[in-house]
């Protein structure tokens, strides 16, 4: 098969090239959320002092908090390839799922997109406690009303960060539409 030529192709709808990112407005957290939150922080600071990370020197650790109250842990755990790195939130909701919770929360009565409340992040490195791009993925199976939380590391507060997953992914897969055709609930 031989090439052939073709005029270079470029695009002429006018466009910026470089995202503008605005971070939303961060939700006030509730007094009645603020020690349990807190609780959060410290145990995903914590487990960032467990990672596994010889190769970016990066530690991050999560804390999950699941509706019925169970925390689970997380921290990222690297290998040489870096694409099978383990991602703190990522461990921390395969722990979760390990451990029952759909199972749990389906018994409540309750959907995969209402079992998870909020994730605590940390990265003693980091300016903010936002999942990366991979982690909101993980977390986006799970639906988009978790709280996301963390410390004030740049202004260095007592106040915690908080926003929702949907928050931080304006414009979502649509998850819930996406399993619902795949279990013929669809109309």
């Amino acid at each position: 098969m031989s090439a052939s030529t073709v005029a270079p192709t470029r695009i002429v709808t006018a466009t910026s090239r470089t995202p503008k990112i605005v971070l939303p407005e961060l939700i006030e957290v509730h007094a009645d959320d603020s020690k349990r939150y807190q609780e959060l922080i410290e145990i995903a600071k914590a487990q960032s002092k467990t990672a596994y990370c010889p190769y970016s020197n990066f530690n991050v650790g999560a804390a999950l908090l699941a509706f019925d109250g169970q925390i689970y842990k997380g921290c990222n755990v690297e290998a040489a390839s870096y694409s099978r790195t383990g991602h703190a939130e990522e461990t921390a909701v395969n722990s979760a799922i390990a451990d029952g919770l759909l199972d749990r929360a389906k018994a409540a009565g309750l959907s995969q997109f209402e079992a998870i409340l909020a994730v605590a992040v940390y990265a003693e490195k980091g300016n903010d406690p936002w999942p990366c791009c991979h982690c909101r993925d993980r977390l986006c199976e799970f639906g988009y009303n978790m709280h996301i939380i963390g410390a004030d590391q740049v202004g260095k507060t007592d106040k915690i960060l908080c926003l929702t997953l949907g928050q931080l992914i304006p414009h979502p897969f649509p998850i819930e539409e996406v399993l619902a055709a795949v279990r013929g609930d669809k109309k």
